[in-house]
This record gives structure tokens, C-alpha cells and sequence, in this order.
């Protein structure tokens, strides 16, 4: 038999199976991407199914996803009407329906779920339908045209209600029948659940709770059904949403570990307890930090987001899954979205009103947002809440003004980050600003830095609301001690600085060329560096628990090159197992310090392409919603070099300084886009404006998240300055830093500083020297 060789093959047709192949083929031209889906049809919109397909406003071409032609244009090889039967895991091989042996580099299973079967008797009749399909769909159809006029609906949940409503906007009779005594039982709200009952009774809707199926009645196809009261209800249509359950019946051998309720149990990476085997959307169960337990979710939403972050991590990504998902339903002319998890809160709040068709339910537990349901409110304000929802914000001093619409969420920063610049023995000025910064309560969630601000960032990270004693501490031991008695301290700095080059810091790097009694010689041809850092790397273990900074409260992220591929890479303290060698790699410059190794990959200084770690954090924390303290190692203005020495610093200076992204052109144009979208909706009818607003994706897009504040802490240096400011480690250049950092951070946070207000389309930027520039924006 042969096989075939892919190097990422998906199961699955539906959302999460074709964003990941997308997302894919995005960010790798050239790999083989084969989907193997076991419907015949190309994949589709499902959440349509019981809304717009049913209803007949949609075609079929409508609602796909993409155009037969995307897959073509993109090489991805779409087999359809193909069940995956076996895996097997050890030849990475998956035998389908087909016959045919699929060999996977990597593989992600995406192949949703069905709906859990009526087990009463009658079940089997004609006019029983299911509707998880577009094969489903077009029977229910069918039978509509065919004269069906009493329907029964199982089930009183999200899908269950829109069938119901789509059903009575086509003529028919609606009877749904509930075991439980009330209607959307999971937005955990009687006063939203009894307001939608009340609007669906207006709309003809007739309810039965507390009630199950005991049997289905008629000869050949359904007449009636009973009821475990003893009632009989005529029905000649029957539309079952009593759950779902996972296809993973196929996976019983493949050695894949699977949950009690049959869902694939995966990482916060989506990765299976197989190697290169993913999972995504409706199938899995996963890791949730936002929650912090494990959840499995059956919305469209997550399946995308899944798709793309399992897509991602296949190729080397290494990010975990810390979305909010995003769900909708419409309930006749009214919809909602709901984000979030809201089981569990122990506090509702309310903004606005259902008979006003404006509300906000915010649900929080032990004062933290857990969840939204949302009703014609602001797309700004559900973005806002996500962020708050997703770095679990505490809103005990502001939630009494939450229930008050004229109060905007984005007033409230998600997060606090600092941003470290790399830049040598200068790092010591970032000791003096964190001195600061904790001594006016400020403390950061997440710290982001390249090259030494990677080790002073580790030891924040490590140290959690308590790093100056460490980092002043850190810092004593690297200090080379001068001999300012026998000269000037400039006389001084110079002999200290020729010192470090000749013989290096003895805490940090140490030449080649004096090879140490426990280390042999190497020949200089077969150098790929001057220095050994090996005694930074006993140092910084002394000072972090790298085992626990996936428990710390501060996020670590560090930035740094690949050496083979040349792509700047992110550590990310809560996705990889952190050693000192991530920190070292972050900081191993060429030629002076030698690549580091992690995982069999060579890795230099991240500011060889990127010195800017705010960069990192919007890559995985997003550009929302935040409070950003930045330390810039290197001052934008300076005199004109004198000499060759004065250049070559000068260049790295350059090179190295930080850039605030200028992204006012991007958010100009979202803002055109946006403004372009709204005036379109004006021409669409009221009822179908306020449903597309509740879309996940309308929100996403639409809508601003809280605005993100820069503050910029700009090293100054001194007249004068000499070159060797990056490598002069010298105690009393250390203290210097040291004390300038602190200096200025007072300064700025007591108000001596100016700051001058940004226009809402752009990211509010706040900068401040030790000479009080003009704010950079």
C-alpha cells in the first residue's frame, strides 16, 4: 500500500482544522499541508446551520468558509468525504477511510464533535433530526416544505433556542422541552435566562420544563412523543440537543490519552501526550490558565483561536492557549455574546437593561471578572473586559462603578509591564529603576528584556515584589573594583575598563586566552568567541529559581536570534522550562560571548535584530490594555563622534536604541476601515445590525481594547561619557547607573516630568530623560 507523506496533516473539516492550515501555509510557504474531512461537502460556517442556512438566507457558497479556489491557491491538499479509522503513532502513519496511509511530521486532530443520540424508543422514526450538518440541515428543510407543522425542540440551550426561533419565524408551532426549569441554563442567570423565556413565549414559543422524552410515537415517521410526566405532545418534526460527545472513537489505540468523556486531553501548548500530535476546538480538553483548571468548549470561537495558536505551536511556536473565548446566540430579533467562563462567580453586576436591549452582566468571583454576557453594548467595552477577564484584574476599588455606564473600562490597565533594553554594564541603571518603582508600589506583571535586561528581568521575575535587595545584590558581585585612591575617577574608569577587556569580569566572562586549570586550552582558530561566560551562568542560578518562575506572578519574557535560522525567538516563562542557558542566549553577543545551546539549537543576543522587548510582549500579550514602563539604555541625541572609538560606540547606540513603534499610519487607516463598516450598517435594517454586532469577529476587529500608556526611562549617561560605557563594569560606574536610575524615576513619578496627551487612534506614549526632553511620541 502506499503512503503518502505530508508534513502536516489535519483530521478534521471545520473551523479549527482550516484557520490551523491557513495559518500554516501563512507562515510557511513551502511545507505540504493535507485535511482530511469526513463530510463531502467543502467546509462551512457551522454556527449558520440554526440561523441563516436554515432559514433559507443563505446559500451554501455562502456560508463556506473559503472558496474551493483558496485551497488550490495555497496547495492545500482538501480530500473530502475521508474518515481518519487508525493512528498509528509509532510510524506516524494515519490509515483513512480511503485506504490510503497518511505519514505526518506533524498532526492535529480537529474532528469536533456529534450530537449525544435519543436513547428512547422511537428514536429511529423518520422526521428525528440532529441538526450538526448541512446534510441535516437540508432534510429539516425538506421537510418544512413538505407540509411539517408541529415541532418539538429537545433541549432549551444555546443551539436549542435558535432552532426554536428560526422554526417559529417559518410558520411552524413550537413546543421545547427543557429537563431543567429554566432556558439558557449556562449564561448562570435567572433574570437573563426568565427575560429570554418571556421573549420567546411573545414570539409563540411554548415551554415545558422539568420535562424529558420517554418515547417517540407513529408508524414510520413521528406523530408524537411522551413526555415522563405522561404528556403527549403532536409532533411531526423533532429537533434533539441533548449534548455533545466527541469523535474519538478512532483514537481508542493510538496511545493518545483521553479523558473520561472521551476528549483529547492536551497541554497549554495544545500538544497531545503524543509527540507533534495537536489538538483543537470541539475534541479537546485543555489546560486554561485564564481559569486555572482544566475545560473542554464547544463554541466556534475557541475552535478558531485554537486552530491558530495548535497551527503555531507545529511549527515551533512554543505559545500557550490564554484566550477568552467569545460565543453568540440570537433569540429571535434579540442576540447576545457571551465571553468568559461564568460558572463559579459568586457576584453579578448589572449596566444598563434588557427591556432597553442595552446590558452588561459582568460576573466576578472573589472581585475578578470571570465573565461578560452582553446585549447592544459597546464592542469597547467587551474588549475591555476580555483584557480584564484574561490577566484576572482584581476590581474590588472599581466594581461599584461598573453597574455605571458613563464609567469606561479602559480607565482600568490590565497590566503592569517593564521593558529592559540590553546594553552591558549600563543594566545597572535598571537596577536603580526597579529600586525606585518598588518604592512607589509599582509593580510589574510581566517584564520583557534582551540581553542583560534578560538577567535583570529573571531576577524581577524570580523575585516577585521584591527584587532590589537581589539586584543590588547581583550587581555588587559583578562590580570590578577600582583604584580611584591612586588616580582621578576618570583615570580610573579608563584603567578599570582596560582591565575588564584584558582579563574580564571574574562573576561574568572570563578571555579565552587565559585559559583556567580546570578548562583546556583551545586553539584560537577555533574560537567562535573571545569569552567564556560560564561564571554568569552558576551567578544567575544563585539568584532564580528557574524551576518556579512558571508560579511566579511575574511573566518572564526574553528575546533571542537563532543562530542556524537567523529568527528572533521568544522564551516565555509560563510556555518553556526555563534555564539560566535561555538567559544567556539572550545575552551571548558575538564575537565577545559564544552562543548559547537549548535544545540542541544555537542561540546569540536578541538585539541583534531586536532590541526593542516591547516588541515581544505585543507578540504574546497583546498591544492592549496595558501600563508600559520602558528603561532605553541608549539616548536618541548625541554629539558627532571624534574619533573611531566615539563611532563604533556611537553605531551601537544606534543600533541597539529602542523604537517605540510609530504605528499611528496603521491605526489611522483601522480607523477608516472602521468608519467604512459602520456606514455600511447603516444601510442594513436595525434587527440585523444589532445580531452582526454581537459577533465575535465584528467585536475583535471593531472594537479598541483599553488603551496601552508608555513611559520611557531614557539613561542619559554623562558629558563626556567614554566609549567603554557598555563594558565599563566598574564600581563606580555601577553606582552611577545605579543612582541615576533611581534618581530619575522619582523625578518622573512625583510629577517633575511633562507628559502630553495622545489622540485615542494611537498608542498614548509617555517619554522622560534625565533632562526632561520633549515627550516622544
Amino acid at each position: 500500500m502506499d503512503i503518502i507523506d505530508v508534513d502536516h496533516l489535519i483530521i478534521g473539516g471545520g473551523g479549527a482544522a482550516i484557520t490551523a492550515a491557513a495559518m500554516i501555509r501563512l507562515e510557511d510557504a513551502n511545507c505540504s499541508i493535507t485535511i482530511l474531512s469526513a463530510e463531502n461537502s467543502a467546509p462551512y460556517y457551522r454556527p449558520a446551520l440554526s440561523k441563516q442556512l436554515l432559514l433559507g438566507i443563505a446559500t451554501d457558497e455562502q456560508v463556506l468558509i473559503h472558496p474551493e479556489s483558496f485551497y488550490q491557491e495555497r496547495k492545500i491538499q482538501l480530500t473530502l468525504g475521508t474518515e481518519a479509522e487508525d493512528i498509528d503513532a509509532k510510524r506516524r502513519i494515519v490509515l483513512a477511510a480511503n485506504g490510503k496511509q497518511y505519514r505526518y511530521n506533524r498532526l492535529l486532530i480537529a474532528t469536533g464533535s456529534q450530537w449525544r443520540r435519543l436513547d428512547v424508543p422511537g428514536a429511529e422514526l423518520s422526521g428525528v433530526y440532529y441538526l450538526r450538518s448541512k446534510a441535516d440541515c437540508t432534510a429539516v428543510k425538506v421537510e418544512i416544505t413538505g407540509g411539517a407543522k408541529h415541532a418539538v425542540v429537545v433541549g432549551a440551550g444555546f443551539q436549542g433556542m435558535e432552532i426554536a426561533m428560526t422554526l417559529l419565524e417559518l410558520g411552524l408551532e413550537v413546543t421545547i422541552i427543557e429537563q431543567r426549569d429554566l432556558v439558557l441554563a449556562h449564561v448562570e442567570s435567572s433574570h437573563v435566562s426568565d427575560y429570554f423565556r418571556k421573549h420567546a413565549e411573545e414570539l409563540g414559543a411554548t415551554f415545558l420544563f422539568s420535562e424529558n422524552i420517554t418515547a417517540i410515537h407513529g408508524t414510520g415517521r413521528i406523530t408524537e412523543i411522551e413526555t415522563s410526566s405522561g404528556k403527549h405532545v403532536p409532533c411531526d418534526l423533532l429537533m434533539v440537543n441533548v449534548g455533545a460527545t466527541p469523535v474519538t472513537s478512532f483514537l481508542a489505540d493510538s496511545g493518545i490519552e483521553l479523558t473520561e468523556t472521551g476528549h483529547i486531553a492536551v497541554d497549554d501548548h495544545l500538544q497531545t501526550s503524543l509527540p507533534d500530535v495537536y489538538a483543537a476546538g470541539d475534541v479537546t480538553n485543555f489546560v486554561d490558565p485564564v481559569f486555572g483548571h482544566r475545560r473542554h468548549i464547544e463554541h466556534w470561537d475557541n475552535a478558531i483561536k485554537q486552530g491558530r495558536l495548535a497551527a503555531r505551536n507545529m511549527l515551533g511556536r512554543r505559545l500557550r492557549y490564554d484566550e477568552v473565548s467569545y460565543f453568540y446566540c440570537d433569540v429571535g430579533d434579540i442576540s447576545f455574546s457571551m465571553l468568559g467562563e461564568p460558572a463559579e462567580s459568586d457576584e453579578h453586576i448589572i449596566r444598563g437593561s434588557l427591556e432597553d436591549k442595552s446590558l452588561a452582566l459582568f460576573y466576578l468571583k472573589d472581585d475578578i471578572p470571570r465573565a461578560l454576557l452582553s446585549v447592544g453594548r459597546p464592542v469597547e467595552e467587551t474588549r475591555s473586559i476580555e483584557g480584564l477577564i484574561r490577566h484576572r484584574v482584581n476590581l474590588k476599588d472599581e466594581k461599584k462603578k461598573l453597574c455605571d455606564p458613563s464609567f469606561t473600562l479602559d480607565k482600568i490597565p490590565a497590566q503592569t509591564v517593564l521593558v529592559l533594553q540590553g546594553g552591558g554594564a549600563m543594566g545597572a541603571f535598571e537596577c536603580g529603576v526597579v529600586k525606585a518603582m518598588e518604592e512607589e508600589k509599582i509593580y510589574p506583571d510581566i517584564v520583557a528584556g534582551i540581553s542583560i535586561g534578560a538577567l535583570n528581568g529573571a531576577i524581577i521575575a524570580g523575585n516577585p515584589r521584591n527584587a532590589t535587595q537581589a539586584l543590588e545584590s547581583f550587581w555588587s558581585e559583578l562590580a570590578v573594583v577600582s583604584p580611584l585612591p591612586l588616580m582621578s575617577e576618570e583615570a580610573a574608569r579608563t584603567v578599570t575598563s582596560m582591565q575588564i577587556l584584558t582579563f574580564g569580569v571574574p562573576k561574568f566572562f572570563k578571555p579565552r586566552w587565559m585559559p583556567s586549570m580546570t578548562s583546556l586550552f583551545e586553539q584560537p582558530g577555533d574560537w567562535t568567541s573571545l569569552y567564556d561566560v560560564s561564571p554568569m551562568r552558576e551567578l544567575i542560578a544563585r539568584y532564580v529559581d528557574f524551576p518556579q518562575l512558571k508560579n511566579s506572578p511575574v511573566r518572564l519574557l526574553v528575546g533571542a536570534v537563532n543562530v542556524a535560522s537567523g529568527a528572533l525567538e521568544i522564551f516565555d516563562s509560563y510556555a518553556d522550562d526555563m534555564t539560566p542557558d535561555h538567559i544567556l542566549a539572550s545575552g551571548s553577543l558575538p564575537p565577545g560571548f559564544p552562543w548559547a545551546e537549548i535544545n540542541g539549537q544555537a542561540y546569540w543576543d536578541g538585539g541583534i535584530i531586536s532590541n526593542s522587548p516591547l516588541d515581544i510582549v505585543i507578540d504574546r500579550c497583546g498591544p492592549d490594555g496595558k501600563r508600559v514602563f520602558i528603561v532605553d539604555l541608549y539616548v536618541g541625541q548625541r554629539p558627532l563622534p571624534t574619533n573611531l572609538m566615539e563611532v563604533m560606540a556611537r553605531r551601537d547606540e544606534i543600533v541597539y536604541s529602542e523604537r517605540v513603534r510609530n504605528d499611528l499610519r496603521l491605526r489611522e487607516l483601522s480607523a477608516n476601515y472602521r468608519e467604512m463598516v459602520d456606514r455600511i450598517l447603516d444601510y442594513v435594517d436595525p434587527t440585523t445590525r444589532g445580531k452582526i454586532k454581537q459577533r465575535p469577529l465584528y467585536i475583535e476587529l471593531m472594537g479598541d481594547g483599553a488603551a496601552t500608556t508608555i513611559t520611557r526611562f531614557i539613561r542619559q549617561g554623562r558629558d563626556g561619557e567614554p566609549s567603554s560605557r557598555d563594558y565599563d563594569f566598574s564600581d563606580i560606574s555601577i553606582r552611577a547607573n545605579q543612582e541615576q536610575g533611581y534618581q530619575l524615576v522619582k523625578k518622573t513619578l512625583q510629577g517633575e516630568a511633562v507628559a502630553i496627551p495622545v489622540p485615542r487612534t494611537s498608542r498614548r506614549t509617555k517619554s522622560f530623560s534625565a533632562r526632561h526632553e520633549k515627550p516622544f511620541i
